[in-house]
C-alpha cells in the first residue's frame, strides 16, 4: 500500500522507503519503527535522497540529532551538510517573505503565508523540522492581478506560463509562478488546481488568522480551521505521488489540537469537500499506520457523496492536466462563468500556447492522446 500510495519501487533500496516512511512518521505514536543500528552506507544514501524528495530531511535530522535513530560518523556529517544546506535556501526564503510582504504592504493587499514557510513556524517544535523549496503566498482572488503584477514588477519577476486567456487566473486559477531570482514565490488564489478548488469558500480564509514570527516581525498565516483544511487538500490531491511532508504536516497539526472534528466537518460541508478531507485522512492514517480513535481515524470514515467520488477520480488519473478541467466544469457556477471557463479551455490565447512552446493542433493532440487511454483504462 505505502509504495504504491508514494510512488517508490525496490529501488533504491526496500531498507530506505520502510525508513523514510519510519522516519515521517515519528512522534506520532504509530507501529512504524526506526532501524536500531547505523545503515549501510548505500541504504543511508539512499534514504537522505528520499528525505529529501519528501520534504522530511528536517525529520531525518531531528531523529538522528535525539538518538531516536544511531548513525556513523561519516553519515551524520552527510546529513548535516545536506541539512545545512537547505537551511540555507530556508533563509534565503525568509529574506524573500520580508520583502514580498513590503511590497503587498504598500498596495494594500491582503495575504496569508501558506504551506512549509507558515508550517515550519505554526506547527513543529524546531521550524528546522520542516525544509521547504518556495515561498507560497495567498491573496483574495479581487486581489490577485494587482498582488501579481506588483511582484513582478518590483522584483523584475518572470511568470512560468501565460494564463489560459485574461483574467482566467484571477476568477478560475490555483496559482501564478513567480520566478525570483533562484527562488520561486507560488501566488495563489485557492488550494488546488481543479473542481475542489472551486469549490472552496475563499472568503473564509481571510476571516481568520495565526501569525508567526519571522525576524522580529509578524507574518500572518492561515487561522486553525483553514490551517487544517489546506493540510488535507496538499495530502489528498496536491503531489502525486504524494511527499511524505503532506502527510507529516496533517499529522502534526492534528496532534496540536487546532481544530476539533465538528468544525471540519461542518468546513468540508460547506466547501463540498469531503473527499478531500476523507482521503488526506485515509491516506495518513494507512500510511503511517496510525490508531483510528482519534480525529484522524474518525475523518478517514466520513461518508462521501456519490458525486465527489466522481470529481475525485478527475485528480487520480495520468491525464489529470486535463481531467481535472473537464471535472471543473461540473462545479463552476453561473452559465457566463461556465462559457468563460470553457472558452479557455477550448481555445487558449496565444500568448499561453507560445509559453507552453504549443501550436492549437500541438494543444489538441496531446489533450486526446491524454484522455483517450485514461477512458479506455477505466473500461
Amino acid at each position: 500500500m505505502t509504495d504504491r500510495v508514494l510512488g517508490q519501487t525496490a529501488s533504491p533500496s526496500d531498507v530506505a522507503n520502510e525508513t523514510v516512511v519510519a522516519v515521517a512518521a515519528a512522534g506520532f505514536d504509530g507501529p512504524l519503527h526506526l532501524p536500531t543500528a547505523p545503515l549501510d552506507t548505500v541504504d543511508f544514501d539512499a534514504l537522505v535522497g528520499l528525505a529529501e524528495r519528501h520534504r522530511v530531511l528536517g525529520a531525518l535530522a531531528a531523529v538522528v540529532g535525539t538518538g531516536s535513530m544511531p548513525v556513523t560518523d561519516e553519515q551524520y556529517e552527510l546529513l548535516a551538510a545536506r541539512q545545512g544546506r537547505w537551511l540555507v535556501h530556508v533563509l534565503e526564503v525568509e529574506q524573500l517573505l520580508v520583502r514580498t510582504d513590503a511590497v503587498l504592504a504598500d498596495h494594500g493587499i491582503t495575504y496569508r503565508v501558506v504551506k512549509g514557510s507558515a508550517l515550519c513556524h505554526l506547527v513543529y517544535d524546531d521550524p528546522g523540522h520542516r525544509v521547504y523549496a518556495d515561498l507560497d503566498i495567498m491573496v483574495p482572488s479581487n486581489q490577485f492581478d494587482a498582488a501579481r503584477d506588483s511582484l513582478v514588477g518590483h522584483f523584475g519577476a518572470t511568470t512560468s506560463v501565460a494564463e489560459l486567456r485574461p483574467g482566467f487566473d484571477r476568477e478560475f486559477g490555483k496559482e501564478v509562478l513567480i520566478r525570483v531570482g533562484k527562488l520561486e514565490l507560488d501566488l495563489h488564489r485557492t488550494f488546488v488546481t481543479g473542481p475542489f478548488g472551486l469549490t472552496v469558500e475563499l472568503d473564509e480564509l481571510y476571516a481568520d488568522r495565526t501569525t508567526f514570527e519571522v525576524g522580529g516581525r509578524d507574518y500572518p498565516a492561515l487561522g486553525p480551521s483553514a490551517l487544517f483544511m489546506h493540510a488535507c487538500y496538499n495530502a489528498a490531491l496536491g503531489d502525486l505521488p504524494l511527499r511524505l511532508s503532506s502527510l507529516r504536516d496533517l499529522a502534526t497539526i492534528d496532534a496540536r489540537s487546532m481544530t476539533d472534528f465538528d468544525t471540519v466537518v461542518a468546513t468540508a460541508q460547506r466547501w463540498k469537500a469531503h473527499a478531500v478531507v476523507q482521503r488526506a485522512a485515509t491516506l495518513t492514517c494507512d500510511v503511517f499506520d496510525l490508531d483510528r480513535s482519534g480525529m484522524l481515524g474518525r475523518l478517514a470514515a466520513l461518508p462521501v457523496p456519490r458525486f465527489q467520488r466522481w470529481l475525485l477520480r478527475s485528480y487520480l488519473t495520468p491525464a489529470r492536466s486535463y481531467s481535472r478541467p473537464l471535472a471543473s466544469l461540473a462545479v463552476v457556477a453561473g452559465a457566463g462563468a461556465r462559457v468563460r471557463y470553457a472558452r479557455a479551455l477550448l481555445s487558449p490565447s496565444k500568448e499561453y500556447l507560445d509559453s507552453r512552446g504549443w501550436t492549437s493542433g500541438r494543444h489538441w493532440r496531446r489533450a486526446i492522446r491524454r484522455l483517450v487511454p485514461s477512458r479506455r483504462g477505466r473500461g
